[in-house]
């Protein structure tokens, strides 16, 4: 167990962070929901013991959360907010890919998400208008962020909810252990 840290105190941020990141990965295909996002907590994650490339993400996660006051932080919500301000990843000098590579597969908790199809789009489409087309009529771009928005609130409610679980069983298993 972690020092100073107990299974029911849900107000310490290894049970409740202030905010979690979210990406998405290569759709596996099939109908139904499948695994194709992630989710890690920054406030978690030592920032000395990861690359300048993910130490960048996560600081410009942070900014986003803090700014947005977002209790989850869709990757793509950084990407459009650099794509809105005429820059991207390459032009600051960061390499994105590598970065969530580390961050989804660094020696940390990261909670794979099952989610639906067109959530998937949702969560990962950085467009600044993102038009979807069902039933051969395109979505207005407004119901499109409305869309987006129940996404990244139904996702806040599933972290909210499991992560707690998902934290006790990495620490029972001995897979969580305290940074000194």
């Amino acid at each position: 167990m972690i020092p100073g840290t107990t299974p029911g105190n849900r107000t310490d941020p290894l049970f409740a962070p202030a905010y979690w990141l979210v990406a998405g990965m290569e759709w596996p295909g099939g109908p139904g929901p499948a695994e194709g996002a992630w989710a890690v907590a920054p406030d978690m994650i030592p920032r000395d013991m990861v690359s300048p490339d993910a130490y960048k993400v996560l600081d410009c996660a942070d900014r986003y959360a803090a700014a947005k006051a977002a209790r989850v932080v869709f990757f793509s919500d950084l990407t459009r907010t650099f794509t809105i301000a005429g820059t991207s990843w390459a032009n600051i000098g960061i390499d994105w890919q590598a970065a969530l590579d580390e961050l989804q597969h660094g020696p940390h908790a990261s909670l794979l998400l099952a989610i639906s199809e067109r959530a998937h789009i949702l969560i990962c489409d950085p467009s600044v208008e993102l038009h979807l087309y069902q039933s051969g009529r395109k979505s207005d771009p407004d119901q499109t962020r409305r869309d987006r928005e129940l996404v990244r609130q139904s996702i806040t409610e599933t972290l909210t909810t499991g992560w707690p679980a998902y934290i006790e069983d990495l620490i029972q298993r001995g897979k969580l252990r305290s940074v000194d």
